[in-house]
């Protein structure tokens, strides 16, 4: 009856043509807005050239597009956008801080390997009876722990770029000033909008900030112009070069796939809610199933990997948007989209220091939400000894300099040097391991 009821509203565009471009155009605003930032950020920390960061946006664009449509046709087959993982690019902007100078590129290909490897384990996962099993692994603490970290890591990159010390060497107060600007826009729009806007406070400070840089002569697409652009454009598959082992970025590449299968469950079971329908287990292993193939791709072309995305439900309950085809038509614009170089050439103008303010916010909320998954555990001794030994270990490994590891091999020395994994497995060790609980025993 509820897959009746999909088909029905999938085939039900007689509501007049205009309503239906409208809807659509409101989709695809809202997949742009959850795209365009992210890959400035990190094309920058990575120090690519304007022409790479534009063919980026360009594979973001079309990945969203296809990754999206794969869910809907093979995956949970609900209206969920799928795109850029806040886990993910997070993890891309730390292991780029991490990098050797110069061997940035080299760092990209083994992310390139990462994805590919977790997106095969979560398709795995998704024919096997144990991806409850997966999912309890990573309880509130563990996943508190982990996101807390991720977000202490990576502060410090984030303040260097909205002060402008990355582009001058030197707090630059006019890049000050408008990041300033952009985050009180973002968090005024967030808290205080009503209906649609609500869900558009990122791509309205984004809007702003790159008209008060551009009216400053603070923007540099020259460079960027000067290369030229077309009107279309396939992508290049392994854009970034060919995928190169290294174990401990693969390791980490893993558990972050596994830690966000439930954000797949999470989303399906919000957007789910949103729209009145139920859901059983087998939306829940299609939607992991979608998402493994997504990561898949999102290794072979070269892009930071994606999920599906719960503030879908938001924009379904503001907009009141229910039915299927504008979702799909909005999806298939985004991705088309993508096969267009001057599209991607426009996005990658930018300025990296606008990005980093639109995302401060909803990269806050991540530091948020861990601190609301630790609230969430009982404060009894042992509860406490995890999370201190594990956030101390985590954070005492980030503030090792990189030739204190030089003697020790170099697999062993990836892994070490990466606080988040090391405080992440040792969270994993104290809590399901050396201070397991009586009752998981039973």
């Amino acid at each position: 009856m509820r897959q009746e009821e999909g088909q029905l509203r999938l085939q039900q565009p007689r509501q007049g043509g205009f309503l239906l471009g409208l809807q659509s155009i409101q989709w695809m605003v809202f997949l742009i807005a959850n795209v365009i930032a992210v890959p400035i950020v990190v094309g920058t920390a990575f120090h690519l050239s304007p022409t790479e960061i534009s063919s980026f946006v360009q594979r973001m664009l079309l990945m969203t597009g296809v990754g999206t449509l794969i869910q809907v046709f093979i995956g949970h087959r609900l209206p969920i956008v799928e795109g850029s993982a806040g886990m993910w690019w997070a993890l891309f902007l730390l292991l780029g801080a991490m990098a050797v100078p110069g061997e940035e590129g080299l760092v990209l290909q083994q992310l390139e390997m990462g994805l590919l490897i977790a997106g095969a384990v979560l398709v795995l996962v998704s024919f096997l009876p144990i991806m409850t099993r997966i999912r309890d692994l990573f309880t509130p603490l563990v996943t508190g722990v982990y996101l807390v970290l991720l977000v202490i890591q990576l502060s410090g990159g984030f303040f260097r770029g909205m002060f402008g010390v990355s582009m001058t060497g030197h707090v630059d107060w006019r890049v000050a000033g408008i990041s300033l600007l952009v985050v009180v826009l973002v968090l005024l729009v967030s808290l205080k909008a009503k209906g649609l806007w609500k869900s558009m406070g990122p791509l309205i400070g984004i809007s702003v900030g790159w008209l008060i840089y551009a009216g400053l002569g603070l923007t540099g697409g020259e460079e960027l112009q000067a290369e030229g652009s077309g009107w279309f454009s396939l992508p290049e598959l392994f854009a970034w070069g060919a995928p190169v082992w290294n174990f401990g970025i693969i390791l980490t590449s893993v558990l972050t796939g596994l830690i966000l299968i439930s954000n797949v469950v999470a989303s399906i079971l919000v957007v789910a809610k949103s729209l009145d329908q139920d859901v059983d287990a087998g939306t829940y292993r299609r939607g992991l199933l979608g998402n493994g193939l997504s990561s898949i791709l999102s290794g072979g072309f070269s892009i930071i990997g994606l999920v599906p995305l719960s503030v879908s439900a938001g924009f379904i309950m503001t907009t009141g948007i229910r039915n299927k085809l504008p979702f799909i038509i909005g999806t298939v614009l985004v991705g088309v989209s993508g096969l267009v170089p001057y599209v991607g050439h426009f996005f990658a103008t930018l300025p990296s220091e606008v990005a980093y303010a639109a995302l401060f916010v909803p990269f806050a909320q991540m530091m948020g939400f861990g601190i609301r998954d630790l609230m969430g555990v009982s404060p009894t001794q042992r509860n406490l000894l995890v999370i201190g030994i594990s956030l101390m270990v985590g954070a005492g490994m980030m503030f090792l300099p990189q030739e204190a590891l030089q003697s020790i091999a170099p697999w062993a020395r990836n892994l070490l040097a990466n606080g988040l994994l090391v405080g992440l497995l040792v969270c994993l060790v104290l809590e399901h391991l050396i201070f397991r609980k009586k009752e998981e025993t039973t």
